[in-house]
């Protein structure tokens, strides 16, 4: 069985940090990316490798770019996106983004532990179908 390969796109090395650590019991190799071209660079280089991606929305904007451009092209990647507590709108622009899960921070261990184990199902369903199937919420 592989590790999960991860992309996380954030400028916040202590988020980083915390992602690495809830992360950890995992396995998971996490790509960091501190800005929307970087990401965009690792997606396109490993994008059907990726096993799930972690968007930290503080770029504002251009957050919603790459989180719109990566769900276009690989639709089955559970996305996980994190917003400042005071930035409602923010979850709901990015489920209409493709977002699977949205967090507010600060992020609780019991929220990363229900979002790991979220992107976890959802990757492993997306991996049971065809190529052509896809699943209806």
């Amino acid at each position: 069985m592989k590790s999960p390969l991860i992309l996380l796109v954030t400028r916040n090395g202590d988020f980083a940090q915390s992602v690495r650590d809830a992360l950890f019991g995992t396995g998971a190799t996490v790509l960091i990316a501190r800005d929307v071209r970087d990401g965009l660079q690792i997606v396109c280089q490993c994008g059907r490798e990726l096993d799930s991606a972690w968007m930290d929305f503080d770029d504002g904007c251009r957050g919603r770019i790459l989180l719109s451009a990566v769900h276009n092209c690989y639709e089955r990647l559970p996305i996980v996106v994190t917003t400042s507590e005071k930035a409602e709108h923010a979850c709901f622009l990015a489920y209409a983004n493709g977002a699977r899960t949205c967090l507010k921070k600060p992020l609780s261990a019991a929220g990363f532990a229900k979002a790991i184990a979220d992107v976890t199902d959802s990757a492993a369903s997306s991996a049971s179908r065809g190529p052509n199937e896809i699943e209806i919420l």
